[in-house]
């Protein structure tokens, strides 16, 4: 029988505000990247703080400018954690980088200094290091940067999930080393694809936007540095003006979401970490623990039979089949063990508070807690 009622994994708030741009943007005949790509980039730095913006089409194209940008060449060891969505590493790889997996923390998802070291010890030639934070937290942004100045590492942080988020006060993106965003349709904020990437530091940001455009300098048709078409649109950057306006009020929501979440739940569920030093994480997946597999693949089961979207979260890169095809097997037991018990329950901007209380009754239901 069909449940009654339905709460979607993560529904987007688009309304009046962005339709409006839309038509507007619309009505001026620029639809292309333009003047409202340069108000968004503008718009973005002045939220959290970094000297540079650079809008792109998606997240993945976001990762891909800022690798082609630090020089990644064919046969670079890249240290990548395991514990993430596959563009992180298939990026690195399309430009024929070599992957070297570091395996998370079990508490925070992320990767740190212990497993940044570990990995270190059995590759002393790597050139680089993409970390994640995961699910909207952010990692330990300060020590990370310690290792990698001591192996005199590059730092690429893939924050495709914690747009809005802070570290120690300081919002991310607003670093030295170069930082990406997605705005996909699930994210803090949409453009409904839509990427970007941020950075304090003056020397890359040329190459950025030459590497976004084709690699065209200042003359039309003149192309002085290799570079790809991941340029946005104006509609794009037009709904993420209207978007960024509301940043906070929806990570504030995502917030209150995610702290019902735990105090109705965590005699049975294990949550995310939150460190101190995540001085605000962005909730943009909603992730748990279950005891094992079993469980989690029958509350699973349960949730969704009662109209509960829910998503088992992203298998490990080392896991992937087209990684185990191409690459030799890697040993990363917390990330397997991770993997087996993850499950994230709905959350987003739209989300309403009732369909968070209807989540959580029916998960209190599945471990026959009562009220």
């Amino acid at each position: 029988m069909a449940a009654e009622r339905k709460v979607f994994w993560s529904v987007p708030d688009i309304g009046a505000d962005e339709k409006k741009a839309v038509l507007e943007t619309l009505e001026t005949g620029w639809l292309g990247m333009g003047p409202k790509t340069k108000q968004f980039e503008k718009d973005l730095s002045a939220y959290t703080g970094a000297k540079h913006s650079i809008v792109v089409n998606n997240g993945t194209s976001a990762l891909l400018t800022a690798l082609m940008t630090l020089g990644v060449k064919p046969g670079d060891e890249i240290l990548i954690p395991t514990y993430t969505f596959v563009a992180t590493a298939s990026s690195a790889i399309a430009l024929g980088a070599v992957p070297v997996l570091v395996d998370c923390d079990p508490a925070t998802f992320n990767v740190g200094p212990k497993e940044i070291e570990a990995a270190l010890a059995k590759h002393p030639h790597v050139k680089g290091l993409i970390f994640v934070d995961v699910a909207g937290l952010p990692a330990d942004i300060d020590a990370i940067r310690a290792v990698a100045a001591r192996h005199r590492l590059w730092l690429l942080e893939d924050a495709a999930e914690a747009f809005a988020g802070v570290y120690r006060k300081t919002k991310i993106g607003n670093f030295d080393h170069l930082t990406i965003f997605s705005f996909h349709i699930a994210k803090q904020v949409t453009t409904v694809e839509g990427g970007a990437i941020q950075t304090n530091r003056d020397d890359v940001v040329e190459r950025l936007r030459l590497v976004r455009s084709h690699g065209e300098g200042k003359e039309k048709y003149v192309h002085v540095e290799l570079g790809l078409n991941f340029r946005p649109t104006d509609l794009q950057s037009a709904i993420g003006i209207a978007q960024l306006a509301k940043a906070d009020h929806y990570i504030a929501l995502r917030d209150r979401i995610a702290r019902r979440y735990m105090d109705r739940l965590s005699s049975h569920l294990t949550f995310q970490a939150v460190p101190d030093y995540a001085t605000r994480p962005t909730w943009m997946i909603l992730m748990v623990l279950a005891k094992d597999r079993t469980e989690r693949d029958r509350l699973n089961t349960h949730l969704n039979s009662h109209g509960v979207d829910t998503r088992i979260p992203w298998p490990p890169i080392h896991r992937q089949p087209y990684f185990t095809a191409r690459f030799p097997p890697v040993a990363c037991p917390v990330a397997d063990a991770t993997f087996d018990r993850a499950l994230s329950l709905p959350i987003g901007n739209a989300l309403t508070m009732d369909d968070a209380d209807y989540v959580i009754d029916t998960v209190r239901a599945f471990y026959g807690m009562k009220g």
